[in-house]
């Protein structure tokens, strides 16, 4: 009998599992498809390999010409198999990791039959306590690709159609546009519904730029193969791709068998991501939460672990940062309705930026009465990284002339935090443009 059985494999599974195994629980890891999840398979690594050879293939010429270089660039034909590759290595790394740390790795689908039971190919596990793990699946259409399906395309469309205008819709639009594709991105609300207008001004200006047709506040009331028709007209796509969100995937026998509450977002859990049932966890995509992501998913996993392993934890999703993988990145942190005041700071005003030739973007910081650090915003290249400042600014409630009177790395990108800080308290002298 295991101690733990945890259901799927993705960035929440594997990590619990290795967590739990390298504690010395007798833990088993069961994975309905491949290890690595929604991340791995078809969302982050593809979409990000992807984006940054889209990237290459757009900018190296603008770059080139900024730095004096001739530049001349073409995709390759093995651009798609060198992304096939990574997402492989990064797939069986996820399943070594759990091995190696000594859990039992078992792939199937697991089946709840009875508490403490579950079937996986016939074979009948016990165990005592469980974490579910099993993620989400992109919302589908009759002859309309998915997300997942969209980034692991092995060719470019002629055309495409993009309905949906949060993250997925906007970097696979992004994406196939720079890599030769005509993009129509279709949305019933503005894009990135949720993230700041200087923000969205940012993206949807790059993606004009790109070629992009944005169209905004289009009902959809029928998709169906290459057609989207909408309250504003019929178009047609070679390719039509449905980004408009995902379902959480439930092990059968779940809810029959434990006292576990789901609503349309998934499992209902407390902050230490245990369930109404105390020998029930859940993590990752299949629960109600709002910060549906891989990191999201890996901390959540380790604070359910911690907790079944006796040191209980919680998790603030006020802490954890969102990044969109478009160009420009935009990534957030906190929550800015706490803040009373927003110190800004553009890169066109950072030296490092100039260097760089990546001049477009700001960073934004928000701050209370008492200057304690309760949001943050980076818009431009590298907002991937330079958001880890600022999360660990909000966690810790960082006082803004602390953060002012902290010494950064000049000439560096992230001394576009340090300035917006500084500008504050007037001490700030990167102001040239």
């Amino acid at each position: 009998m295991y101690e733990v059985l945890v259901i799927g494999g993705g960035s929440a599974g594997y990590v619990a599992g290795s967590v739990l195994a390298r504690k010395g629980i007798k833990t088993a890891v069961v994975e309905k498809e491949k290890f690595g999840g929604t991340c791995v398979n078809s969302g982050c690594v593809p979409s990000i390999f992807l984006f940054d050879s889209s990237f290459m293939l757009s900018r190296w010429k603008e770059i080139g010409d900024y730095k004096g270089i001739n530049v001349d660039v073409e995709m390759s034909d093995c651009t798609f198999s060198k992304r096939d590759d990574i997402v492989s290595y990064l797939s069986s790394a996820g399943r070594s990791l759990v091995e190696n740390a000594g859990a039992q790795v078992y792939l199937g689908e697991a089946k709840i039959r009875e508490k403490g039971k579950a079937e996986v190919n016939g074979e009948t596990i016990e165990f005592k306590r469980l974490i579910v793990a099993s993620g989400s699946s992109p919302i589908s259409y009759p002859g309309v690709i998915t997300e997942d399906e969209a980034v692991n395309l092995r060719y470019v469309p002629r055309d495409m159609i993009v309905v949906g205008g949060g993250y997925a819709g906007v970097e696979i639009a992004q994406i196939f546009a720079r890599l030769g594709s005509s993009v129509t991105l279709v949305t019933r609300h503005r894009i990135l519904n949720g993230f700041s207008e200087k923000a969205r001004d940012y993206v949807i200006q790059s993606l004009e730029f790109d070629g992009v047709q944005v169209k905004e506040f289009h009902e959809v009331i029928k998709m169906e193969g290459n057609e989207v028709v909408t309250n504003k007209g019929t178009m047609k796509g070679e390719v039509v791709v449905s980004a408009m969100g995902r379902r959480p995937v439930l092990p059968e026998g779940l809810t029959k068998n434990y006292n576990v509450k789901v609503n349309e977002k998934g499992i209902a859990v407390r902050r230490n991501m245990m369930t109404d049932d105390c020998d029930v966890f859940a993590v990752g995509d299949v629960i109600d939460k709002p910060n549906k992501t891989a990191h999201s998913a890996m901390y959540e996993a380790i604070v359910a672990s911690q907790t079944i392993s006796g040191t209980p934890m919680e998790v603030s999703y006020e802490c954890i940062p969102k990044v969109i993988y478009s160009d420009p990145q935009v990534g957030i942190v906190g929550v800015p309705e706490k803040a009373t005041k927003i110190a800004e700071f553009p890169f066109n005003a950072v030296t490092r930026a100039t260097i760089s030739g990546l001049r477009d973007g700001m960073v934004r910081i928000g701050f209370n009465e008492r200057n304690e650090i309760v949001y943050g915003e980076v818009i431009g290249k590298n907002a991937e990284e330079l958001i880890n400042t600022l999360t660990l600014a909000v966690k810790y409630r960082v006082n803004m002339f602390d953060l002012a009177t902290t010494v950064f790395v000049h000439p560096s990108l992230s001394e576009a935090i340090s300035n917006a800080s500084k500008s504050v308290f007037d001490l700030d002298v990167d102001r040239f443009k």
